[in-house]
């Protein structure tokens, strides 16, 4: 898959929260922003084996699921 480097202005706190998040995660910012933009555009990853299911949209973003649960668990 071809990369491009880009600069973006962004919201500094915002960007705090994107490499906090990233950080504990343990992927680096531009994995996780990805991650959020193909989630955003409804992408799926490519995957080194095709997969033998049709993905369901239920309306919610897995990656909100579980960061909710976790808040909730630390809370």
């Amino acid at each position: 898959m071809e990369k491009i480097r880009t600069s973006i202005y962004i919201d500094a706190a915002v960007w705090r929260r994107l490499r906090e998040e990233a950080a504990r995660e343990g992927v680096d910012v531009s994995q996780m922003l990805e991650r959020i933009l193909r989630e955003y555009f409804a992408e799926v990853p490519a995957a080194s084996e095709e997969l033998d299911f049709d993905p369901m949209d239920l309306g919610v973003v897995a990656s909100a699921v579980v960061r909710g649960m976790r808040d909730e668990a630390i809370s």
